[in-house]
C-alpha cells in the first residue's frame, strides 16, 4: 500500500479501497480541464504588474497565486495517486456521458449504494469501459458521504499501459454491479447523482 504519509492536500485519515495510483501528465489533463491555464494566466499578470506597475502589490499577487498554482498541481496529483478508483460505462454519446457506481457508507450504518452520470469528454464511445478516480464529500451529521466526484482518468494520462492497468484493478463481478444499476436508470439519461436500491453485491 502506498505511504500516505506525504498527503498534504487531502485527508489522510481516510484510505481508498482501491487507490487510483495514476500518474498525471500536466499536458494531457490541460486538455481537458481549463482550471490550470486560467491559474497560469493570473500568475502571468500578477509577475507583468510586479514589474510594469508595482512590485509591492504585484509581488505580493504573484507569491499568492503561485502557490495557489502549487496546491492545485499538488492536490491532482494527490488525488489521481490517493483517490478511490471505480470503473465507469459510457451510457450515452449525444450528450456524450458516463455512468459510475460506488458505496457512499463510511463502513457503519449500511450500504449507500448511488450512481453518478457525468458528462464526458475521453475518446470512448459508447459501452466502453474507463477508470474514474474520485474524491468524496464528506458529511460529519450522517452515517454516510455527501458526494462523490470521479474524474475520468483518460482526462490526467494517455499511456495505453498504464489506463489498462487501471482497468485491470476493477474485479469483474463490480462491471456486473455497475451494468445491473444502469438498468434502474431512467431514460433518457441526464446527469446527477442517484440513490440505488439494490442487493446487488458486498463490495
Amino acid at each position: 500500500m502506498d505511504d500516505n504519509r506525504d498527503i498534504l492536500t487531502l485527508d489522510s485519515r481516510t484510505v481508498a479501497s482501491n487507490p487510483g495510483r495514476v500518474r498525471v501528465m500536466p499536458f494531457v489533463l490541460i486538455k481537458y480541464i481549463y482550471k490550470p491555464i486560467y491559474l497560469l494566466i493570473a500568475l502571468l499578470f500578477s509577475l507583468a504588474f510586479a514589474l510594469d506597475v508595482s512590485w509591492l502589490w504585484g509581488g505580493f499577487a504573484f507569491i499568492i497565486l503561485l502557490l495557489v498554482n502549487i496546491f492545485y498541481w499538488r492536490r491532482q496529483k494527490e488525488h489521481f495517486k490517493y483517490g478511490d478508483s471505480n470503473g465507469a460505462i459510457v451510457i450515452s454519446e449525444k450528450p456524450k456521458m458516463i455512468a459510475v457506481t460506488t458505496n457512499l457508507s463510511k463502513g457503519f450504518g449500511g450500504k449507500f449504494p448511488v450512481i453518478k452520470i457525468l458528462p464526458y469528454k475521453g475518446k470512448g464511445k459508447l459501452n466502453d469501459r474507463i477508470g474514474t478516480v474520485a474524491l468524496y464529500e464528506n458529511s460529519e451529521e450522517k452515517p454516510h458521504w455527501n458526494d462523490f466526484f470521479p474524474v475520468p482518468v483518460d482526462y490526467v494520462n494517455n499511456n495505453k499501459e498504464e489506463l489498462n492497468t487501471v482497468l485491470e484493478s476493477y474485479s469483474e463481478e463490480s462491471w456486473d454491479v455497475l451494468e445491473s444499476r444502469i438498468k434502474q436508470l431512467k431514460q433518457p439519461y441526464r446527469e446527477g447523482l442517484f440513490k440505488i436500491f439494490d442487493e446487488t453485491s458486498s463490495w
